[in-house]
C-alpha cells in the first residue's frame, strides 16, 4: 500500500486529457488558418491566370471549414472525434490531389504525411498515434503512387504555389511535432527516429538525381527544339535562295530576250512571242513538286506592264509600283517579296530579276507568284523524321510537336503546322483600325475580325519579341490544351520567325519516366526503412514497455512484481536495479509503521505544544483587551493578576511596581490569598537583591527558578508554601522598567524558554496599560486643575461685568422691548438655576400661566437666565418650540462671552496704551523735576479725580 503527499501549495497541473484537448483546438485552428492563408496569398494569382484551375479550392475549402469544426468539437470536450475527423478529412482529400495537379504528387505527398504525425500526435490518444502515423505514411505514399500513374487531366497548374504551400505547412508542423516530441512514447520517438535518420539521406540523394536527370533531359530536349527550328529555317532560306537563282537563271533565256527586242508593235502574233510563251509555261511545268503553288510567270516591260503571262488574265495590267518590279529594275539583281494579299486572294509572294541583252542592258523584269501554301507545305514536310533503324526508314510524324512560320510584324501565321484554322491569324490582338489598314496595304488577308484574332496571346508576342534575349519561353496552345516550350529562329531571307512548340506534356514525359523511376526506387527504400523502424522500435522498446509495466503494477500496490532481464546490456541492469530497489521497499515498509508511530508520537507533541501556545497567546489577547479599557490603576492591577492565575493556571501572580526611590519594588496586586496577605503588610523587595523578583527589577531580563531549592524565592516559604516554580517578566514601557510581573506554580519545573518568550508579551501589554493609566491619571488631573482655574476665571470676569455694568438683563414684550435695570428674582428662576436645566410650565387648567425658563450656561457655567412667557395663558410648548428656546439659550452665552472678551479686550488696548504715552513722556525728559510733575500729570489725566502723591525716603527708597 503507498501514501502520496502532496504539498498543499504545489499549483494544479491539468490533466493529460486537459492538455490533448488544448492541443487539438491549437491544430485545428491552425490548419484551418495555414489554409485560408495559402487560399488568400493565391487566389489573386489564379484569378489573374490565363486558364485559371479553380478545381484546387475544392480541396483547400473543405479543410477550412472542417478545422474550424474540429476545434469546435475539441471545445465541447469531443477531442478524440475530432482528431480523427480532421485527420480524415486530409487524408481523403489528398488522395484527389493528383487529379487536380498533376506531377506534384511528391511534395503533395511528404506534406501530407508530415500534416497526418502532426495531427496524430497532438490530437490522438496516445494508444492510437503509432497506428495514425503508419496510415498518413502510407497515404503520403499513396498520393506519389498516384500522381505518377494517372493520366493527366489538362488541368492548368502552377508547381510553385503547390511547393511554397507546402513547404509552408511542412515547417509548420514540423516546429510543432518537435515540440510535442518529448511527451511521445518512447517507441513513437524510435521510430520517428529511425525514419528521419534513414529516410532523410534517400530524399536527399533521390532528389539530387531526380534533378541532374532533369537537367539533362531537359537540356537534350531544348536542344532537339533548337535544331529543329536551325534546319527548318535552314530549309526555307534554301528555298528561296534556289529560285531566286533559277529565276535568275531564267531570266537570261535567248526567247525573253529575243521577245523583248522586238519592237511594241511588232510583239503580238510574233514567232518570238510564242517562243517565250512556251518557255514561261516550261518554267511552270517544270518542277512537279512546286508546280501546283506557282500562280504564274510573267514578263514585265520596262515601264512596267504585263506583256506576256501565263495567267492570261494578268496580262496588260501594270506592275509598275510593284516592289518586286521596281527593285529588280533598280537594283539589276533578283528579289523575293514578302507575303502580299492583294486582289481578295488567299496570299501571294513573288520573285523578280530583270532580263537583259547581250549588252547588259535590262529589256524587262521575269517574274513569279507563288501561293503562300507553298509555305504550308514546307512546314509540313518539316514535320516528319526519319528513324534511322536495323529494319529501314520508317517516316514518322511527332504529334507533340508543331512548326510555324510568323511574320514578325504582323505576326501572322503564314504556314501553321497545328489547326488549320488558325492558319493565317494573328497572335497579337491588334485593334480594328489597325487591322483595316494592314488589310488595306495588303499585309493582312481579308478575313473577319473575329477570324484574324480567333487566337491571341499578349504571352506569344512577348515570347516572340524576347526571342533574342530568351531562346525558350512557354505559352499556351490550343493544340496541346496546355503550355508548350518554344523557340524560334529568323530567316535570313525573309523578315519571318521560324517557331517549333512542344508541348510540356511531351517535354517531361521522358523527365517523368525518369522521375518515375527515381520515386519507384526511393519508395522501395523507403518503405523497407519504414518497416526496419518499426521493428528496431519493437526490439529496444519491448524490454523498457515490460520495465514500465512492471513499475505501473508496483505502484499500484503489486509489491511482488518483478521485472525480467533477458540481456546483458543497461536495459539488464535496469531491470535488476529495478527489482533491488523493490526489495528495498518491501524492506523499508517492514519497518514503517514503527517509525510513523514515533513520527506520530512527535507530531502529537507539537501539536500540543502549538494548541498550548495558540491558548496562551489567545488567553494573552484576552487580557490585552479586558485591560486595555481600564482607566484606574487600583482597579487595573488586581484585575491583571486574577485573569492571568485564571486563564494560565497559575498557583501565584503578583505585580509589583518601583516606588519613587527606584530602590524598592512594592507588591501592589496579588492573586492567592498568601499573597494578598503580604499586600496588606506592603510587601516590598529590593532592587538587585539575589531573588527573582529583585533580578528582574535590576536588570530588565526574565529569569526562570524551576525548584525552590536551587533559588529561593520571592516570597517566604511559610508565606507561599506552595511553591515549585517561579518566573519573573519584567514590564518595560518606553525603554524603561515600570515593575515586575511574578508567576509561581506548584508543579517543579512548570516553566520553559517558550513560556518566557510568549509571557513576555502579556508583561508588555501589561506595561502599556500600566503606563496608558498613569498617562491617563495625569492628564485627567491636569485637565480638572484647568477646568476648575477656568470656572473661576470665568465666575471672576462676569462678576467684575455685572459690577462694571448697569445692564442686567432685557425684557421684550408684544409692546416693545427695555433694559432691566435690576435683576429679576422668581421662584421658577432660581428652581431653574438650582436644577441648571431648562424648566417648561404647561398649563393644567384654563388659567394656569405657560412659560419656559432657560438658563444660560456658558462651559457648564451659569451666566443667566431666560424665560419666555406665552402671550396667553392654557398654551401648549412644542418639543420644537422647546428645542429652539435651548439652542437660543446656547447661542447667546457665546455671544455674551464674545461681547465681553471683545469689551475686555479693548479696555486692555487703552490700558497698554495709556501705559505706553505716559511712559513715553516720562522718558522724554532727562530732568528729574520735569520727569516727576510729567508723572504726577499723566497720572492725574489717566485717573481723572484721584489725587497722585510721589515722595522718597529719607534712604532713597520710594
Amino acid at each position: 500500500m503507498s501514501e502520496q503527499i502532496l504539498s498543499p501549495n504545489a499549483p494544479a497541473m491539468p490533466d493529460q486529457e486537459t492538455l490533448r484537448r488544448r492541443r487539438t483546438i491549437i491544430v485545428s485552428l491552425m490548419t484551418s488558418f495555414l489554409f485560408l492563408g495559402i487560399t488568400m496569398i493565391f487566389l489573386p494569382q489564379l484569378v489573374t491566370s490565363e486558364r485559371p484551375n479553380y478545381w484546387g479550392l475544392l480541396l483547400t475549402i473543405p479543410v477550412i471549414v472542417i478545422g474550424l469544426t474540429c476545434a469546435l468539437l475539441a471545445w465541447r470536450h469531443q477531442t478524440t472525434a475530432a482528431g480523427y475527423l480532421l485527420l480524415a478529412t486530409v487524408l481523403i482529400l489528398s488522395l484527389f490531389s493528383p487529379v487536380v495537379g498533376k506531377g506534384q504528387g511528391i511534395s503533395v505527398g511528404i506534406m501530407v504525411a508530415i500534416l497526418g504525425i502532426g495531427i496524430s500526435a497532438n490530437s490522438l490518444p496516445s494508444q492510437h498515434i503509432n497506428r495514425a502515423i503508419a496510415l498518413s505514411i502510407l497515404v503520403g505514399v499513396t498520393v506519389i503512387l498516384i500522381d505518377q500513374f494517372i493520366p493527366d487531366f489538362g488541368l492548368e497548374t502552377e508547381p510553385v504555389y503547390t511547393n511554397v504551400s507546402a513547404a509552408i505547412i511542412l515547417i509548420v508542423f514540423l516546429v510543432v511535432s518537435a515540440q510535442r516530441f518529448q511527451a511521445f512514447t518512447l517507441r513513437t520517438k524510435l521510430i520517428i527516429s529511425f525514419v528521419v535518420v534513414m529516410i532523410l539521406p534517400l530524399l536527399v540523394l533521390g532528389f539530387y538525381n531526380n534533378r541532374v536527370a532533369t537537367q539533362s533531359l531537359m537540356e537534350q530536349s531544348r536542344h532537339q527544339l533548337t535544331d529543329m527550328s536551325d534546319q527548318t529555317a535552314q530549309q526555307y532560306d534554301e528555298f528561296f535562295a534556289a529560285q531566286l537563282n533559277h529565276i535568275q537563271t531564267d531570266a537570261r533565256q535567248t526567247a525573253l530576250v529575243d521577245y523583248l527586242s522586238l519592237l511594241e508593235n511588232t510583239r503580238v502574233g510574233s514567232i518570238e512571242s510564242s517562243k517565250a510563251r512556251q518557255t514561261l509555261i516550261s518554267f511552270q511545268t517544270r518542277d512537279e513538286t512546286n508546280q501546283e503553288f506557282i500562280e504564274s510567270y510573267a514578263i514585265l516591260d520596262r515601264s512596267g506592264r504585263n506583256i506576256l503571262d501565263t495567267a492570261t488574265n494578268q496580262a496588260g495590267l501594270d506592275e509598275s509600283q510593284q516592289p518586286y518590279f521596281t527593285a529588280a529594275l533598280s537594283s539589276g539583281a533578283p528579289f523575293l517579296s514578302n507575303v502580299s494579299f492583294t486582289n481578295g486572294d488567299n496570299g501571294s509572294f513573288y520573285l523578280s530579276a530583270p532580263i537583259k541583252d547581250s549588252n547588259d542592258f535590262t529589256l524587262g523584269v521575269l517574274r513569279v507568284r507563288y501561293d503562300i501554301a507553298i509555305l504550308q507545305a514546307i512546314v509540313q514536310s518539316g514535320e516528319h523524321h526519319h528513324d534511322h533503324s536495323e529494319a529501314g526508314h520508317e517516316e514518322t510524324t511527332d504529334p507533340d510537336t508543331i512548326i510555324a512560320i510568323v511574320d514578325r510584324s504582323t505576326y501572322l501565321r503564314l504556314a501553321y503546322a497545328g489547326d488549320p484554322a488558325l492558319l493565317l491569324t494573328s497572335y497579337k490582338k491588334f485593334t480594328d483600325l489597325e487591322i483595316a489598314a494592314m488589310q488595306a496595304s495588303g499585309k493582312m488577308p481579308q478575313k473577319s475580325l473575329a477570324e484574324m484574332l480567333a487566337d491571341t496571346s499578349e504571352s506569344m508576342v512577348a515570347g516572340i519579341d524576347q526571342l533574342n534575349e530568351h531562346e525558350f519561353f512557354e505559352g499556351y496552345v490550343r493544340e496541346f490544351d496546355s503550355n508548350a516550350v518554344i523557340t524560334g529562329r529568323a530567316l535570313s531571307s525573309q523578315p519571318w520567325m521560324v517557331l517549333v512548340y512542344q508541348s510540356v506534356e511531351a517535354n517531361t514525359n521522358a523527365i517523368r519516366q525518369q522521375t518515375r523511376v527515381t520515386v519507384f526506387i526511393s519508395l522501395a527504400l523507403a518503405g523497407l526503412a519504414i518497416l526496419l523502424a518499426f521493428a528496431a522500435s519493437q526490439i529496444l522498446a519491448a524490454p523498457l514497455v515490460s520495465l514500465t509495466r512492471v513499475a505501473e503494477e508496483i505502484s499500484a500496490g503489486n509489491l511482488t512484481a518483478r521485472a525480467t532481464s533477458t540481456t546483458n546490456d543497461e536495459l539488464g541492469a535496469l531491470a535488476n536495479s529495478f527489482n533491488r530497489m523493490t526489495d528495498e521497499i518491501n524492506r523499508t515498509l517492514g519497518t514503517l509503521e514503527e517509525r510513523v508511530a514515533e513520527r506520530t508520537a512527535d507530531l502529537e507533541i507539537a501539536r500540543q505544544q502549538s494548541e498550548k501556545r495558540a491558548n496562551e497567546l489567545a488567553a494573552i489577547g484576552e487580557i490585552s483587551k479586558v485591560v486595555s479599557g481600564e482607566q484606574k490603576l487600583e482597579t487595573l492591577l488586581p484585575l491583571i493578576a486574577r485573569l492571568v492565575s485564571e486563564r494560565f493556571d497559575f498557583y501565584h501572580t503578583g505585580i509589583f511596581l518601583l516606588d519613587d526611590t527606584g530602590q524598592f519594588v512594592v507588591l501592589r496586586a496579588a492573586s492567592s490569598e498568601d499573597g494578598r496577605r503580604l499586600l496588606e503588610q506592603g510587601y516590598r523587595v529590593v532592587v538587585g537583591d539575589g531573588r527573582v523578583v529583585g533580578y528582574v527589577a535590576k536588570f530588565g531580563t526574565p529569569r526562570i527558578a524551576l525548584d525552590i531549592g536551587q533559588e529561593s524565592v520571592s516570597f517566604e516559604a511559610t508565606e507561599l508554601p506552595g511553591t515549585r516554580s517561579e518566573m519573573g517578566l519584567p514590564l518595560n514601557a518606553r525603554g524603561r522598567t515600570l515593575g515586575v510581573l511574578d508567576v509561581q506554580s506548584e508543579k517543579p519545573g512548570a516553566f520553559t524558554e517558550a513560556d518566557a518568550n510568549t509571557l513576555s508579551i502579556l508583561a508588555d501589554q501589561i506595561a502599556i496599560a500600566i503606563e496608558n493609566v498613569r498617562l491617563f491619571q495625569q492628564i485627567q488631573k491636569a485637565l480638572n486643575e484647568y477646568q476648575a482655574l477656568y470656572r473661576q476665571n470665568l465666575k471672576e470676569g462676569w462678576a467684575a461685568f455685572s459690577r462694571e455694568e448697569s445692564l442686567v438683563g432685557y425684557q421684550q414684550t408684544l409692546a416693545g422691548g427695555r433694559k432691566l435695570l435690576k435683576p429679576v428674582e422668581t421662584d421658577e428662576i432660581r428652581e431653574a438655576i438650582n436644577r441648571g436645566q431648562i424648566l417648561v410650565s404647561q398649563p393644567e387648567t384654563e388659567d394656569s400661566d405657560s412659560y419656559i425658563v432657560v438658563p444660560v450656561k456658558l462651559r457648564d457655567q451659569i451666566i443667566g437666565t431666560m424665560k419666555i412667557q406665552a402671550p396667553h395663558k392654557n398654551r401648549t410648548w412644542t418639543q420644537d418650540e422647546i428645542n429652539l428656546a435651548s439652542s437660543v439659550s446656547e447661542r447667546l452665552s457665546l455671544a455674551l462671552e464674545n461681547a465681553r472678551l471683545i469689551q475686555e479686550s479693548q479696555r486692555q488696548v487703552i490700558k497698554e496704551q495709556t501705559i505706553g504715552d505716559v511712559t513715553s513722556k516720562i522718558g522724554a525728559s532727562i530732568d528729574l523735576k520735569n520727569v516727576l510733575q510729567t508723572a504726577v500729570e499723566e497720572l492725574g489725566r489717566a485717573i481723572p479725580g484721584s489725587e497722585v502723591l510721589i515722595r522718597f525716603d529719607s534712604n532713597g527708597k520710594k
